[in-house]
């Protein structure tokens, strides 16, 4: 199945290992990233790896998408993302894009690439989102999905409108007090190459099933699950 939905992802060398589903997280911030992160850890690293590990177990049970390999972690600067469909980006408030890495991302995103923003919050982290974004592609702007787009249905069922809001560690300490919204960066042809779950934290949810609320827990997985289906078919 994986195999018939990455085949057309026109990347150099194979598009996946075997045939196979890969998690690949993005790196920035240096050699040792940033380190503004709670606990020295870096803010591109939050949740990881045990999130990654959690959504490739769902993947497995619910779906029929198969997973190989462990995740891995890529910079954008890295041209073995082009043999990866989605790219996963975590905390973008604190993301600082290079001309290299903005040059590659922009490639990548105008072969077929999907790049999923996630954990970030309040005017300030969305304005640096937006601002790394438009060196990317100077001439697009994010806009808002609307709840009757695909994204929203292709394999769960999603009110994004109902769907609850985390971030700030809100799964373990109360939800946030912004609303969640989300947005899109589109090609010329209305394919939505990149993401961002903007006031929302879905890798928290994963990372945490066992302790969130389980309404938030569960709306995490199904929305990643969502997110990787619309990527890998459209």
């Amino acid at each position: 199945m994986l195999a018939a939905l990455v085949a057309a992802f026109p990347a150099t060398g194979s598009a996946q290992t075997g045939y196979g589903f890969r998690f690949v997280r993005v790196k920035y911030g240096g050699d040792d990233g940033d380190l503004r992160g709670f606990g020295r850890v870096p803010t591109w690293a939050h949740d990881y790896p045990t999130a990654e590990h959690n959504f490739y177990e769902a993947l497995e049970r619910t779906t029929g998408i198969h997973v190989e390999g462990p995740p891995l972690i890529l910079t954008l600067d890295d041209d073995r993302i082009f043999e990866y469909p989605v790219l996963y980006l975590c905390e973008p408030g604190y993301w600082s894009i290079t001309d290299e890495e903005a040059q590659n991302l922009r490639e990548y995103l105008l072969r077929g690439g999907f790049l999923l923003f996630d954990d970030f919050r309040g005017p300030r982290e969305w304005n640096n989102l937006v601002e790394q974004m438009r060196r990317v592609f100077p001439d697009r702007e994010p806009q808002e999905i609307p709840p009757d787009h695909a994204v929203w249905s292709i394999y769960y069922d999603i009110d994004p409108v109902e769907a609850p809001s985390n971030v700030s560690g809100g799964f373990r300490g109360g939800f946030s007090k912004y609303d969640d919204q989300y947005f899109a960066l589109f090609d010329d042809e209305g394919r939505m190459m990149a993401l961002m779950c903007y006031n929302q934290d879905i890798g928290d949810g994963w990372e945490w099933p066992d302790q969130n609320f389980e309404q938030a827990s569960t709306i995490s997985f199904q929305m990643g699950i969502n997110f990787l289906m619309y990527a890998l078919t459209h």
